[in-house]
């Protein structure tokens, strides 16, 4: 007897009921993708060919039960493309948090991410409280914060973006001012954009030392995503002490409650993955 297919995805553990999974074996290229888990698979009737219909017994047109699925997974592959997460990142999930360094130390921060990443994506409740990593370079801020993200996208099939605030994000808003910008004028909107992004990772938050005004549009989009509660990363390699001084404390302010702040500490993982020997 065939199982229904609402029956074998809740007790799917390997998509967690979603239909959807990262197969990390690589085929073609260097990274593996985004596929239909089994559990769908097993009860397809149209081969995977949209607009996933079959013909029953009675030559009946029929939806197939993978549809839904497969639709999800067209989505989830659109996601991905538009997050702007860097390529090293870009297909990083739980299981990819190693829990110790190449040469055999304990990573600290390890089983406690896992945790957090967990709660992101366990339940049907959508997380409002974000996630400030801090600590000292090297330490996989950077990593997890991705994890993060992209298990979000994976799991809950809504947008997410990577922003790196050391190179693109000033630089975007900079180009609104030019007349030969495709964005001339659009300032807010670029604004508005990053504030409605579901989930957003603000990477090296605090290594701009720039003008007023840079500082202005950064507090603006703390500002906005704090009153719509939007979920937020930020990961830092500079001192709280040095980011509660910024804006006259305003940005801190508004992290500290948006956001639970972790503490990321350990030797510089990719000095322990590349050690420089001097001769």
């Amino acid at each position: 007897m065939t199982v229904p297919l609402q029956s074998a995805l809740d007790i799917c553990t390997n998509c967690s009921g979603k239909g959807v999974l990262y197969d990390s074996r690589v085929e073609v290229g260097r990274y593996g993708k985004l596929r239909i888990c089994d559990c769908v698979q097993a009860d397809c009737l149209c081969r995977g060919e949209n607009p996933y219909q079959y013909w029953d017994q009675s030559s009946r047109l029929q939806w197939c039960p993978c549809g839904a699925a497969r639709r999800r997974l067209l989505k989830i592959q659109k996601l991905f493309k538009q997050s702007d997460v860097p390529a090293k990142y870009r297909w990083k999930f739980q299981d990819d948090f190693s829990m110790q360094t190449p040469d055999g130390e304990p990573i600290p921060i390890a089983a406690e991410g896992r945790g957090y990443v967990s709660t992101l994506v366990d339940g049907d409740k959508e997380p409002r409280r974000g996630f400030v990593l801090f600590g000292s370079p090297g330490t996989g801020k950077t990593l997890l914060g991705c994890i993060m993200l992209n298990e979000l996208i994976l799991h809950r099939a809504r947008a997410g973006m990577f922003l790196s605030l050391s190179r693109k994000f000033f630089q975007q808003l900079r180009d609104t001012y030019s007349a030969e910008s495709e964005r001339y004028g659009q300032t807010w909107q670029v604004l508005q954009e990053l504030c409605d992004m579901p989930y957003l990772l603000l990477d090296d938050f605090g290594i701009q030392r720039g003008t007023e005004w840079e500082m202005e549009m950064l507090y603006e989009l703390i500002d906005a995503r704090y009153s719509e509660e939007r979920f937020t990363i930020v990961t830092t390699n500079q001192p709280l002490e040095e980011i509660q001084q910024q804006s006259g404390g305003r940005i801190y302010s508004r992290l500290i409650e948006m956001c639970r702040f972790v503490g990321v500490s350990g030797a510089d993982y990719r000095q322990r993955l590349h050690p420089v020997r001097s001769k």
